[in-house]
């Protein structure tokens, strides 16, 4: 595992020297290659065992950095014992971009308890966490899915109210009817046009 802690030590110089302590610029970091070896082959040795804390918060670290190319989100999604690991360590203290990484994953991986450890994120402090988790939970508790995406129909975000039609779409709700007649006139010109998409 030292070769994963090498590897983030490069990546937070290389960051500092910057002058920016995150964002999408994160992107253009040039040891992204060796960045991912270290962190697949740390994952990998994961298989079959526990996750000591401190290689969970490496692991997470890495995966809220790599939020545009989101190869180590693909790497996961291949292994979901680790998957789901990272997924309850998650919780507590990881980034948002660790966390709706996370629950992206765990919409694509077949897991047969997906939905139990996607739950816990529809009530993430984050609004986009909520989001993604709601749209990854449709897959999997439909009926559920679709109660949430009720209450979100009057939520206060504009995307949280599109990500509600949306889960109401995909579950071939009843509901979805009265609430594209609802938000119609909303006040967001984004909700708007995606109620005409629907109805198209």
């Amino acid at each position: 595992m030292n070769a994963l802690k090498e590897e983030i030590s490069r990546f937070r110089n290389w960051a500092l020297s910057t002058g920016y302590p995150y964002g999408e610029w994160e992107f253009y970091y040039e040891g992204w290659d060796t960045l991912y070896a270290a962190v697949f082959e740390a994952i990998d040795k994961c298989l079959g065992t526990e996750i000591p804390p401190d290689l969970a918060e490496d692991l997470l670290y890495v995966l809220a950095r790599d939020n545009e190319c989101e190869a180590v989100l693909e790497h996961l999604v291949q292994r979901p014992s680790v998957l789901a690991q990272l997924a309850g360590l998650a919780l507590a203290g990881a980034e948002k971009d660790a966390k709706w990484q996370i629950v992206a994953a765990l919409g694509e991986a077949q897991l047969p308890h997906s939905a139990d450890l996607i739950r816990p994120f529809l009530h993430d402090s984050d609004e986009y966490v909520r989001r993604r988790a709601l749209l990854a939970y449709a897959s999997w508790a439909p009926r559920e899915a679709e109660e949430i995406a009720l209450k979100n129909l009057s939520d206060e975000f504009e995307y949280t109210r599109i990500a509600a039609l949306h889960v109401l779409h995909a579950v071939e709700s009843s509901h979805l009817d009265a609430s594209l007649t609802a938000l119609e006139n909303d006040p967001s010109e984004h909700v708007r046009c995606y109620v005409r998409e629907l109805r198209s």
